[in-house]
């Protein structure tokens, strides 16, 4: 009888263990979820909480200009009007411009006046010479440069949001150009929103780098990130400096 006894208590002691673990596995995947569901819904609420986004007809004044001396080329503003700005892009002489990218949420004009302008369309060169224009149409890879000794000027409009974030993003390759290797340039991705709607042809796919920037935003947003440094907006145009005759030349 003993043996019996003892054989059943040895094999109680081998259930209770795993009656033990299973439970405590089923308490820790009930905690991840509901972390994980907790953290949804912050990052859901972030998406809506208020930025520092600055009034764009404030913003976009006519001949205020920004741009980028690394790809080559400076945008002045033309007007800004229903959400959209039209700029003047002008590009320097043998300007590389930026890496191939699509955007997702609008199509990209370029309408040239002057000069050459090469864009880069589905691996596919395409020449703009002076009264040609071209569409690159959303989800397109694509990129422009100057293949010429002459600069090329193109005037085209794009959605306000994402001109401001050109200007965040020129100003940020001139001052912090270490943020691109770094995962604090998700966290200011994450802070731009939408609104960067650029997506590199070398990077992740857009919906990847979408889905990054709506999980790591909370984080963004509890590190300090803005969506707008005002030190990169665009800079009024610098005054024409005439010369007046003195009254002693006279």
């Amino acid at each position: 009888m003993s043996f019996f006894y003892s054989q059943h208590q040895a094999a109680i002691g081998l259930v209770c263990p795993k009656i033990n673990h299973t439970k405590q596995m089923k308490t820790a995947l009930y905690f991840l979820g509901y972390t994980l569901a907790g953290y949804l819904v912050v990052a859901i609420i972030c998406q809506f909480l208020p930025t520092n986004r600055p009034d764009f007809a404030q913003i976009f004044t006519p001949n205020s200009r920004f741009g980028s001396a690394i790809q080559g080329n400076e945008e002045i503003i033309l007007g800004y009007a229903n959400g959209r700005v039209q700029v003047q892009g002008n590009v320097n002489p043998h300007a590389a411009g930026p890496a191939e990218h699509v955007h997702t949420g609008f199509d990209e004009p370029f309408s040239v006046s002057k000069g050459t302008l090469s864009l880069l369309v589905n691996g596919k060169i395409k020449r703009l010479r002076a009264g040609e224009s071209f569409t690159v149409p959303r989800g397109t890879y694509h990129k422009f440069f100057n293949e010429t000794d002459s600069m090329a000027t193109a005037t085209g409009d794009a959605p306000a949001g994402f001109v401001l974030m050109l200007t965040q993003l020129y100003g940020l390759m001139h001052d912090d150009p270490s943020i691109f290797s770094s995962p604090r340039f998700l966290l200011q991705l994450a802070a731009w929103g939408s609104d960067f709607d650029s997506y590199l042809k070398e990077g992740p796919p857009p919906f990847v780098v979408k889905t990054l920037k709506f999980l790591a935003l909370p984080i963004a947003k509890i590190a300090g990130y803005q969506y707008a440094n005002p030190a990169y907006f665009p800079k009024p145009a610098p005054p024409i400096n005439v010369s007046v005759p003195s009254e002693s030349a006279n």
